[in-house]
């Protein structure tokens, strides 16, 4: 059978290119949100309007710290398990890992 270690570094790569992935989605909603904020005003839409929008990029924008926590902390459990076993880095899954941090970084770095 397969090395159970194996397994859990599939698991916890897709993980961390999960909420890479979640972190910049809320991050592209909130400037597409913003967007669509200045086209309101732009076309003298109504106060509720404008209101009920700028209620939609807050909700975007508090998502943003919370998916970046989990992106933070589950990065960090990946990067220790790469540390622990070096001796599968020979291995195609360790490769594809440790290419899914250096992404992550880039991520949690914005």
């Amino acid at each position: 059978m397969a090395d159970p270690r194996i397994r859990q570094l599939v698991i916890k790569t897709g993980v961390v290119k999960r909420l890479s992935k979640e972190k910049t989605t809320y991050e592209k909603e909130v400037n597409i949100e913003r967007t669509r904020l200045e086209k309101f005003r732009n076309d003298g839409a109504d106060d509720h309007v404008l209101r009920k929008q700028q209620e939609v990029i807050e909700e975007c924008e508090m998502m943003i710290p919370d998916s970046k926590r989990r992106l933070q902390k589950e990065f960090d459990l990946l990067q220790k398990f790469l540390d622990d076993e070096v001796d599968l880095k020979e291995t195609e899954t360790y490769t594809k890992a440790a290419e899914i941090l250096t992404e992550a970084k880039g991520v949690l770095a914005v």
